[in-house]
């Protein structure tokens, strides 16, 4: 015993992973020796127990796919009778009306009608993939309209199909359900469903004007079925009428011991039954128990083999992550972990690398928002200014303009005045469209001093301007940009167009001028200078500024837009997108 510890303790004791591998040995050993115990007597019942569940998973889902099949098909009929939602559209029910039938006195009427049935029955037949085909007949004049997917299904000319439609009661609570072999011409067995279509507008609603019918293959539910396997047998019945059966007499009536899955739909009185052989149970059950004990030998070989590869994998992705924590200890912008793997630990290294990319955004952000500061304070400090002295230096000379009898030079000062109060005085960003449009003239005015060539600002809109708000000082730095980028000044005659109107809840200014085109490289410049990433402008008047100003203020979804186009040259559209409220 002492030599067994000792060994323990040096190979095993001092490792977790070798310990749960000496545990998992010894109970995968017992396992398989009580398998092999138990497995001759009882693996047959295992085996019988599997086989019915699976015999009922497949019963269970043909009958849901039976059922989904038929509500579809419902839903269709259901269609047909609602009343179209356009006035140029007809309604399909009214397709089968006689005063319908009445109007079709020419060739086009009629192919119209049948083009528009067809697209009818084409998204039917996309709706219901288990459909072969669809038919819709109209009483009146015994006209049939038929849509299938596949072109080796066509219509029976020698069927009497008027002979058949007039077999259905004129019942229309629930679909009918058949089964022909006559339907079409390749002789394939259907099993067809037919509702009648009637006049829900009419006093009498219970009068039958056409049937719609949906036929599908009867081969085709036994491949959803059995999936080709010849063990499993298939019953479909209404009542005690067989509708589709590949099983013989005797397990029709249930006088074998082979297992069986029914699957009853109440509402149609329809029963899926499905049959699983027992002789195949018996043969799989014979060639299992002759290779029983390889398995099993094998299975043990394996399953240690895994543990070992698994452990190796487990250990190694574990002394990476500690290796890399050591590098992260000494330098936090250390590359991320390399994630190995879709299990516990690869969650652990993507949350560990998440948080030292959340680290690491947290030191840039610090590191950028100190620069940011910097800056700022510097340029607020360079802008530094005494409104008080510069109102009284303009007040001063316009004094002096008055004196000496100049008094639109006064004028021009007076408004220069208001104009530089309006800008410095600290009042709320938001005003009114009407109010910076004012102010906007009015510094054109005053740039336009001495000037012959007079750029003019021309405004379009149908909506009340003191009722629509926009940031300050955010029209007078683009006419600026306008007039020094578009050469307004060399131009004749030269304009600066504003169309303002509303769209849905957002106003939109629409800014053009007839000055110089922007080319293609002008475009993508402007346009990826708008939409890149923001950065500390070295001036404030500038169209990003304003573009940032605006989506900062009122969110994502503002703010400046270049209008887009394909030619080489084009004249300069700026839209600029604010909230509106009507």
């Amino acid at each position: 015993m002492s030599y067994i510890s000792f060994w323990y303790k040096k190979w095993i004791g001092r490792f977790i992973f070798r310990k749960l591998n000496m545990g998992i040995g010894i109970s995968l050993i017992a396992i398989f020796v009580l398998l092999w115990a138990v497995t001759y007597n009882s693996f047959y019942a295992i085996l019988e127990n599997k086989e019915q569940e699976l015999l009922n998973s497949r019963t269970e889902k043909l009958g849901l796919q039976f059922m989904d099949m038929i509500d579809k098909f419902k839903y269709d009929a259901r269609s047909i009778h609602q009343d179209s939602s356009s006035e140029l559209q007809t309604s399909i029910y009214e397709l089968f009306l006689p005063n319908h039938v009445a109007l079709l006195t020419d060739d086009r009427r009629a192919l119209a009608e049948q083009n528009y049935l067809k697209s009818v029955m084409t998204l039917m037949l996309t709706r219901n993939p288990l459909a072969t085909s669809v038919m819709m007949y109209r009483l009146q004049d015994q006209r049939l309209f038929f849509e299938s997917p596949l072109h080796s299904y066509t219509l029976n000319r020698s069927f009497d199909y008027a002979g058949f439609f007039g077999t259905f009661s004129k019942s229309y609570s629930h679909p009918f359900f058949g089964k022909s072999d006559e339907l079409l011409l390749n002789g394939d067995t259907m099993l067809y469903l037919v509702n009648p279509i009637y006049n829900t507008q009419s006093i009498h609603p219970d009068k039958v004007y056409g049937y719609h019918l949906m036929t599908v293959k009867a081969d085709t539910l036994l491949r959803e079925f059995d999936q080709n396997n010849t063990d499993y047998k298939l019953l479909i019945k209404q009542n005690d009428n067989v509708l589709i059966s590949s099983a013989s007499d005797k397990q029709v009536l249930g006088k074998t011991d082979d297992l069986r899955s029914e699957q009853t739909l109440s509402s149609y009185n329809l029963t899926i039954v499905g049959i699983s052989q027992k002789a195949a149970l018996q043969s799989k059950l014979n060639s299992i128990n002759t290779r029983i004990s390889i398995i099993l030998g094998v299975s043990l070989i394996v399953c240690f083999l895994m543990i070992h590869t698994i452990q190796r994998l487990i250990v190694g992705r574990l002394k990476l992550m500690s290796q890399h924590f050591k590098q992260v200890q000494r330098n936090p912008f250390t590359i991320h972990i390399p994630v190995q793997g879709d299990d516990e630990i690869s969650d652990l290294m993507l949350r560990y690398n998440r948080m030292t990319t959340e680290l690491q955004n947290h030191i840039n952000q610090v590191y950028v928002s100190e620069i940011h500061k910097k800056n700022a304070e510097f340029i607020a400090l360079k802008m530094q200014i005494q409104p008080h002295f510069l109102y009284n230096t303009l007040e001063s000379l316009r004094m002096q303009a008055i004196i000496n009898d100049q008094s639109a030079l006064a004028e021009q000062l007076f408004q220069l005045g208001k104009l530089y109060h309006w800008m410095l005085q600290p009042s709320d960003d938001l005003i009114t469209v009407h109010e910076e449009l004012e102010h906007t003239k009015s510094y054109l005015n005053l740039l336009m001093l001495g000037k012959s060539n007079r750029v003019e600002i021309h405004v379009a809109t149908d909506l009340n301007l003191y009722k629509c708000n926009m940031l300050k000082f955010t029209l007078q730095p683009i006419v600026e940009n306008a007039i020094q980028h578009g050469k307004l000044e060399q131009i004749e005659h030269p304009i600066i167009s504003i169309h303002i109107r509303s769209n849905s809840d957002k106003l939109i200014m629409e800014i053009t001028n007839n000055g110089d085109n922007l080319t293609s490289n002008d475009y993508e410049n402007i346009a990826a200078m708008l939409n890149g990433p923001y950065a500390f402008p070295d001036r404030h008047l500038g169209l990003k500024n304003i573009h940032e100003r605006i989506k900062l203020y009122f969110g994502e979804g503002h703010g400046l837009r270049l209008v887009a186009s394909d030619t080489s040259s084009v004249p300069f559209r700026l839209l600029m997108i604010l909230p509106y409220k009507s």
